[in-house]
């Protein structure tokens, strides 16, 4: 309530100062009578009115392109058209109001000369003064915008500072060493050859992990390459009981994703699933045109549902939200879950 009595009052403020500023610098039209006090506030009420009216109009046609095509405020050709479309909804309202001022309300007061050349006059004053509320507002708007991008930017760094440590335990976790290392130790004793490129394949993994901790997003055809280590390890901990359909339409190294996304969205459906030899999980993995990559599993959850943090999936989502307005989408049904990654031609933060 305090902030729009602020707001209308400084608005009251400014109008009567821009009637008073026009009528003390314009040559006086007017009879004598317009400088009667019985008439002279009915005239300033009036331009205050106007004001006041106008200035309503463009918060309004400015806030309703401000909420539904806010990812467009920092283009400079959007805000020439959200100033073309301001001034068509102020200008006509503003022609009638000059209009009834000059034919209606003046003649009532008996304080006008000539109504045609008045009004030919006071028109063009009223536009520049509604160009100058309408550039005022769309500037304040746009640098609101910019403010608000900055804050979100600082909170999403952040965010993204406390997920990603997550992210990085849940990937070299005392849980995942132990059950590549108890894998390792048996290989050892049963196929050396194995047991290397078992080792070969879990260097590999660490050490993109390790290379591209600090990295929001990579190109996805690295993501692709981790997969290749990542799967190996699976296939050998979980005796070939997990299969994996790779359908990449696009050349991965000009499209970017988050680091370690497509990993973890496979480790999720190890972790909720149940599987054998008779029934292995199958994980699909393809490309949507030039839009999306799609983790897509069948869902067969275990007995006892392991527990969910679900930061992995918020990871990815900040990750995304920091580089554009492009969303994951989560889809389930009794059967199916799918993961749909946008993926980007261009980082803003690599």
């Amino acid at each position: 309530m305090t902030e729009n009595v602020k707001k209308y009052g400084l608005r009251v403020l400014i109008a009567a100062s821009i009637y008073l500023f026009f009528r003390l610098t314009s040559e006086p039209m007017y009879s004598e009578k317009a400088s009667d006090i019985t008439v002279w506030p009915f005239l300033l009420l009036f331009a205050i009115f106007v004001v006041l009216f106008i200035w309503e109009v463009c918060d309004r046609v400015i806030l309703y392109f401000a909420r539904n095509f806010t990812h467009y405020l920092t283009s400079k050709r959007w805000l020439f058209f959200l100033f073309l479309a301001t001034t068509l909804a102020t200008f006509p309202l503003l022609t009638a109001f000059i209009y009834f001022e000059n034919y209606y309300l003046k003649i009532w007061l008996n304080c006008v000369r000539d109504s045609y050349e008045e009004f030919f006059t006071d028109l063009p004053q009223a536009f520049v003064v509604a160009w100058l509320l309408i550039t005022v507002e769309i500037l304040k708007v746009y640098y609101t915008h910019i403010k608000n991008m900055e804050v979100e930017k600082n909170r999403m760094q952040k965010e993204i500072l406390r997920t990603q440590y997550e992210s990085l335990k849940n990937q070299i976790n005392p849980h995942f060493l132990f059950n590549n290392f108890s894998v390792l130790d048996a290989l050892i004793h049963t196929n050396q050859v194995l047991a290397s490129d078992f080792l070969n394949q879990l260097s590999k993994l660490y050490r993109y992990i390790l290379d591209n901790r600090e990295n929001e997003m990579v190109p996805l055809s690295r993501e692709l390459e981790l997969l290749d280590s990542y799967m190996f390890l699976l296939q050998i901990r979980h005796e070939n009981c997990i299969f994996l359909e790779r359908n990449v339409t696009i050349n991965p190294d000009n499209f970017y994703i988050p680091t370690l996304s497509l990993q973890m969205l496979i480790e999720n459906a190890v972790k909720h699933n149940s599987f054998n030899k008779e029934h292995p999980l199958h994980i699909k993995i393809f490309t949507e045109d030039e839009q999306f990559i799609i983790v897509q599993n069948k869902i067969s959850l275990k007995k006892q549902p392991a527990s969910s943090t679900k930061v992995g999936l918020e990871n990815i989502k900040s990750r995304y939200h920091l580089q554009s307005d492009k969303k994951v989408i989560i889809y389930q049904s009794e059967e199916t879950f799918k993961v749909k990654l946008p993926i980007l031609t261009s980082i803003k933060f690599a």
